[in-house]
């Protein structure tokens, strides 16, 4: 695929479009069951039971929820939607740092 200078903003727009597209579309089918790693640690190893297990840092978004929103169906978008800018501009700004690396050598 050949993109212009001209063509890139229009497909970073189409491309976070789609995916914020397909958060929406996706989310009333993700399952209430805990994770593979969540089940293992509590029913086989048994550390989430533990009263000296604690996070040493806590989450931003723990649990997919967001302070200020009630409804738990929406606070699960909106956490999926913060994720992909977050992981977007953390990936632009590697990229910025990757590009200015390579000009200066």
């Amino acid at each position: 695929m050949n993109l212009t200078k001209n063509k890139i903003p229009l497909f970073i727009v189409f491309g976070l479009s789609f995916i914020i597209g397909l958060i929406f579309l996706i989310t009333p089918l993700t399952s209430k069951l805990p994770d593979g790693l969540e089940k293992v640690s509590k029913h086989t190893v048994g550390f989430t039971k533990k009263d000296d297990f604690k996070p040493s840092v806590n989450a931003p978004l723990s649990n997919y929820t967001i302070p200020g929103i009630t409804r738990k169906f929406d606070t699960k978008r909106y956490a999926g939607i913060i994720g992909v800018f977050v992981v977007f501009g953390i990936t632009v700004f590697v990229g910025y740092l990757l590009k200015k690396r390579r000009k200066n050598s």
